[in-house]
């Protein structure tokens, strides 16, 4: 049977949480549009780095295609999990006309981030399979997955 390596995608999610949060918070101090502008970009940047990073570090792991994609789209939707509920629970959970978009908000976000995460993954695991001309089986199970 075959096992999901939990660290990754949960150091992962962490890092994406962290990043969410950190940037969203020095942007509601930042004191000009423009400084607000420049702490969501470094929030897209470093959130961009954490994807790259996570998904060179599951490409090395395995050569199953299928399976790092859906390891980076996991990590990506259980951050956004995470941001979803860490933002309501600091700013409204205790208020009942708001309690239905919270809610929500812990099911649209990581559906919205990870189903695109994965999709982004695969063809980015298939462009770099062509290039680097080592074609990777997207069905067949790895000696490290077993």
């Amino acid at each position: 049977m075959r096992q999901i390596r939990a660290g990754n995608i949960v150091l992962a999610s962490a890092a994406y949480a962290l990043v969410g949060t950190a940037t969203a918070a020095l942007a509601g101090m930042a004191s000009s549009p423009a400084a607000v502008k420049g702490w969501r970009v470094a929030a897209w940047l470093l959130g961009l780095a954490v994807f790259g990073l996570h998904l060179t570090i599951e490409r090395h792991r395995t050569a199953q295609r299928l399976s790092v994609a859906t390891h980076v789209a996991l990590a990506v939707a259980l951050g956004a999990f995470i941001v979803a509920a860490l933002g309501p629970f600091r700013a409204h959970w205790g208020e009942p006309s708001r309690l239905k978009l919270a809610l929500l908000s812990l099911l649209a976000w990581p559906v919205l981030t990870g189903a695109p995460a994965f999709v982004v993954a695969l063809i980015v695991g298939l462009l770099l399979d062509r290039v680097a001309g080592s074609p990777r089986a997207s069905t067949t199970v790895s000696p490290n997955e077993r």
